[in-house]
C-alpha cells in the first residue's frame, strides 16, 4: 500500500512541473503575441495616427504650437467656418458626390475585370493581367497632366485633328473627371476581389447546381455575398482615394471651376501667413466623411467575414467565353490604351518638345531634357535615382509592416480591426501635404521628439518615414484583404506539424 501511494505521489509529482511549465509557456505565448501586436500597432500610429492626430488637432487648438501665442484656447470657429462659407459647402458637396460615383463606377470595371482573368478562359490573359500593375504604378498626377496634354484644344488629339469639340467640353467637366478617376482606380478593386476570388472555389456553385439553382442564381445569391467584404473594403478604399486625390483637383477639377476640398485644404496652407486652422478644419472634414462611411459599413454587416480559403475548397470552375472571347479582348485593349499606353505617349511626346503650342513639327523637337535626365552630373539624373532609391526602402518597409499587421489584426478582436483600417482609410483620404505638415508639428514642435539626440527633422529618414506612412494604408487595406479569406483551420493544421 505504501509503495502504491509514493508511486503513485511520485508520478504526481514528476507530472506537476510538467503542467506548470506547459502553462507557463501557454501565458509567455499570450503574452508575447499581445505584446507583438501592441508593438507593430504602435508603429502604425506613431507612423499615421500621431501626425494625422496634430493636424485635426489645430481645426480646434489653432494657437497649440504657436510660440507668439500668449493662451492656448479651445474654439469652434475655423470648422464652423469650414462648414459656413458657400465654397466649403460647394467643395464638400462636389467631393462626396465625385467618390461616390467613381467608387461605384471603378469597383464595378476591377471586379469585372478579377472575375475576367480569375474564372474564365480569356487569351492574351498575361497582357490583360498587366494592365492594372502599370496604371497602379503610374502616379495619378502625371495621368491628369497627360490627359489635359490630350483633350486640351491645342492638345495633341487636337493637332491630329481627332478631338471633336463636343468631346473636348465633355471631357472638362465632372464627367471626365468620374472617367478618369475610373481608370485610374479600377487596380485597387481589382487587387481586393481578385485576392478574395483566389479562396473562391467551386463547392458552393455545385452545391447550388444539384438543387437546381442557375450559374447567374449562383453567383448572385451565394458567390457575390460572399464577395461582399471585399466589395466593400474596395468602395471604401477607393472612395477615400477620390476624396484624397489632389492631381485631378488642381488640374482639371480647378479648370472647370468644380471645387474639391483638396485644392481647399492645399489653397489654405499654400496662402501666407498659412491658415492651419482652416487646413485641419477641412481635413477634419473629409475624415469625418470616412468614419461615417464606415460606420454605415459596419451597422450593415454586422457578421463577421466568411473565410474562403481552407483545406475543403474545390478548384473554382473557369467558363468558357466562346463567341464573347474577342470583344472582352478588345474591351481589355481599350482600356490599357486608354488608362496606360494612350497618357504615356502623350508624356513622351512633351518630353522631346520644347513647347505644347508649337505642335508636332521638326524645329519643336529637341533632345534637351532626355539628355538632362540621363546626365550623372545633373540635378536631375541625381534628383531620379533618389527616388528610385527611396521608393524601393519604402515599398520593403510598408510591406514588411503591413503583412505584420495584418496578421496580428487578424487575431483580434473586430473593433481592433475596423480601428486601424479606419485610421488607414483616414490617412488615404488625407492630402499628403497635410500628412507633411503633421510630420512638421511631430519632430519640429512636439516635445520630446523634437529633443531627440539623433537629429531627425530634414534628414532623409524622416522623409522615408513619410512615404512608408502614405504607402502603407495602401498595402494594409491590400493584405488584409487578403489575410482576411484563409480560414483559422489551415493555421491550426500548420501548428500540429
Amino acid at each position: 500500500m505504501s509503495a502504491s501511494f509514493a508511486e503513485a505521489a511520485a508520478r504526481r509529482w514528476r507530472g506537476r512541473p510538467v503542467s506548470l511549465a506547459f502553462a507557463g509557456s501557454s501565458a509567455g505565448q499570450a503574452v508575447g503575441a499581445g505584446a507583438a501586436t501592441a508593438l507593430v500597432a504602435g508603429i502604425f500610429l506613431l507612423l499615421i495616427g500621431l501626425p494625422l492626430g496634430l493636424v485635426l488637432v489645430q481645426a480646434f487648438v489653432p494657437d497649440l504650437f504657436d510660440p507668439a501665442a500668449r493662451a492656448v484656447t479651445v474654439t469652434l470657429e475655423p470648422f464652423l467656418t469650414a462648414l459656413s462659407e458657400k465654397r466649403a459647402i460647394l467643395a464638400i458637396t462636389h467631393s462626396l458626390f465625385l467618390a461616390t460615383v467613381a467608387a461605384l463606377t471603378a469597383t464595378l470595371l476591377g471586379g469585372l475585370y478579377a472575375f475576367v482573368l480569375r474564372r474564365t478562359d480569356v487569351p492574351f490573359r498575361g497582357f490583360l493581367a498587366a494592365t492594372p500593375w502599370l496604371v497602379f504604378l503610374t502616379p495619378g498626377y502625371l495621368k491628369a497632366l497627360a490627359w489635359v496634354l490630350l483633350m486640351s484644344p491645342n492638345g495633341y488629339l487636337a493637332q491630329f485633328g481627332l478631338l471633336p469639340p463636343w468631346l473636348g467640353d465633355a471631357f472638362f467637366s465632372p464627367a471626365g473627371l468620374v472617367f478618369l478617376h475610373t481608370l485610374n482606380l479600377f487596380p485597387l478593386a481589382y487587387f481586393m476581389i481578385n485576392a478574395a476570388m483566389v479562396g473562391l472555389g467551386g463547392e458552393f456553385e455545385d452545391a447550388a447546381r444539384t438543387v437546381g439553382a442557375s450559374t447567374l442564381s449562383a453567383w448572385l445569391r451565394i458567390n457575390l455575398p460572399l464577395l461582399a467584404p471585399a466589395i466593400a473594403l474596395a468602395l471604401l478604399a477607393i472612395f477615400a482615394e477620390v476624396l484624397a486625390d489632389f492631381g485631378m483637383a488642381v488640374t482639371i477639377a480647378r479648370t472647370v471651376n468644380f471645387g474639391l476640398l483638396t485644392y481647399g485644404i492645399y489653397a489654405a496652407t499654400n496662402d501666407f501667413p498659412v491658415d492651419f486652422a482652416l487646413a485641419g478644419s477641412q481635413a477634419l472634414v473629409l475624415l469625418l466623411m470616412i468614419v461615417a462611411v464606415l460606420v454605415a459599413d459596419r451597422m450593415l454587416r454586422r457578421q463577421r467575414s466568411l473565410r474562403l480559403i481552407s483545406g475543403r475548397a474545390r478548384p473554382a470552375r473557369i467558363y468558357a467565353l466562346r463567341f464573347w472571347r474577342w470583344p472582352i479582348v478588345g474591351a481589355g485593349i481599350l482600356i490599357a490604351l486608354l488608362a496606360v499606353h494612350l497618357p504615356l505617349v502623350a508624356i513622351a511626346l512633351r518630353a522631346v518638345c520644347r513647347t505644347l503650342g508649337q505642335g508636332l513639327v521638326a524645329n519643336n523637337f529637341t533632345w534637351r531634357f532626355l539628355d538632362q535626365a540621363v546626365t550623372l552630373a545633373h540635378p536631375s539624373n541625381a534628383a531620379l535615382l533618389r527616388s528610385l532609391g527611396f521608393a524601393a526602402l519604402t515599398a520593403f518597409v510598408s510591406v514588411a509592416v503591413a503583412i505584420l499587421l495584418a496578421y496580428r489584426l487578424d487575431h483580434r478582436r473586430p473593433i481592433q480591426r475596423q480601428i486601424i483600417i479606419g485610421v488607414s482609410l483616414a490617412s488615404v483620404a488625407i492630402p499628403g501635404i497635410v500628412l507633411g505638415f503633421g510630420y512638421i508639428l511631430v519632430w519640429n514642435r512636439l516635445p520630446g521628439f523634437r529633443d531627440l539626440p539623433v537629429q531627425v527633422y530634414g534628414t532623409w529618414p524622416l522623409l522615408v518615414t513619410s512615404y512608408v506612412a502614405a504607402g502603407l494604408p495602401y498595402a494594409l487595406v491590400i493584405v488584409m484583404s487578403a489575410i482576411g479569406q484563409i480560414s483559422p483551420n489551415l493555421v491550426d493544421a500548420a501548428r500540429l506539424h
